[in-house]
């Protein structure tokens, strides 16, 4: 018995990473994890002794708000991957039987870590699938109809209401008030919703970046929305540009972050005014992709840039960096909400 669960496993890893090359001489992939807030940091890629996913592109990372060693990643071309011991081993998850390409975006429940859902590009349609058991068994709770258009970010409301903001590549804005049983339209962007990020006290205020653009913002649970260009267009001197990256403050209402291709912004009051923080690298050059806030300490954030990772313990007045070696960016950030000293960083050939 023994001996064919052994040999199941392996036919299960092998299924999942199928096309992975996970042999390859590129080897700066996958998660790294910090213990010392982001000093030093260890790459954590084993599956077991023999399999890594040390060349494997994340696209998205999510670590569980109960349990700061539960983390899950969405892949560009492995599928869905979780951790329950902080990275030390990682275990390929079958959300589904059609094979998975992309896994945008991964959001787990704030109430019950044990609900996941997963952004996917399925058997070539984008579609959310959802797991009431960790990611024991998954079903699709969504479908785009067609091949054309894709799922790009999920976001739940962190009060535990239930909402569920989605955004697609057609720029289309979804939204479930039922923890996904039953979706509709709210709005549709001029462009791709990539990124979307819920207010921690307030669950109508919601943003969501739009491709080569900059933010649109519903303050009525998204009745109605807004397009905030016109009020984050130029800050001072400094023209807004893109946004590529945003982030809500979790302990502060109102206070929310965007990266774009000209800088790292703030906002105190919802949006209607930003003020511009100082960073040390280019976002013209190299743009601002992951950024988190310390879930204890708002003065501290977090933020990547191509290979290189930033740290403020004093609101953006001052920044600490490490650099990661190889040709990988810096994808996604996220600490783990228990013990914030903890970082994780996935990382993305782009």
């Amino acid at each position: 018995m023994k001996i064919f669960a052994k040999a199941l496993s392996f036919v299960v890893i092998a299924f999942f990473l199928a096309g992975c090359s996970l042999t390859s001489s590129s080897t700066d992939g996958g998660v790294f994890r910090s213990d010392d807030g982001g000093k030093n940091f260890t790459q954590k890629v084993a599956i077991d002794e023999k399999t890594k996913i040390s060349s494997v592109d994340v696209l998205s990372l999510a670590a569980s708000p109960q349990n700061g060693n539960e983390v899950y990643i969405g892949t560009k071309s492995s599928g869905i991957l979780k951790t329950d011991d902080a990275g030390e081993k990682w275990q390929p998850l079958k959300v589904s039987q059609s094979a998975i390409t992309k896994a945008y975006s991964v959001a787990i429940d704030p109430v019950n870590s044990n609900t996941v859902y997963v952004a996917a590009i399925v058997g070539g349609t984008g579609k959310i699938l959802k797991s009431t058991d960790a990611g024991a068994t998954w079903k699709e709770i969504y479908t785009e109809p067609s091949s054309g258009s894709f799922v790009l970010a999920l976001a739940i409301d962190p009060a535990g209401s239930g909402n569920i903001f989605g955004g697609t590549t057609a720029g289309q804005i979804i939204f479930s008030d039922n923890s996904g049983d039953t979706w509709k339209n709210l709005y549709k962007a001029p462009a791709a919703v990539f990124k979307i990020a819920i207010d921690a006290m307030n669950s109508n205020l919601a943003y969501f970046a739009v491709s080569q653009g900059g933010l649109v913002r519903t303050r009525d649970g998204g009745q109605t929305f807004e397009n905030l260009s016109d009020k984050n267009a130029s800050i001072g001197l400094q023209q807004f540009g893109s946004a590529t990256a945003i982030a809500a403050d979790p302990s502060r209402t109102n206070w929310i972050y965007a990266g774009t291709t000209t800088g790292l912004f703030r906002s105190k009051n919802g949006g209607d005014d930003w003020e511009s923080v100082k960073v040390l690298n280019s976002p013209q050059e190299n743009a601002i992709r992951g950024i988190a806030i310390n879930p204890q300490n708002s003065d501290e954030l977090i933020y990547g840039a191509s290979q290189a990772f930033y740290k403020s313990v004093d609101g953006g007045q001052s920044w600490a960096t490490t650099q990661f070696a190889g040709s990988r960016t810096i994808e996604a950030v996220a600490y783990d909400r228990q013990n914030p000293g903890v970082i994780y960083v996935g990382m993305n050939k782009r």
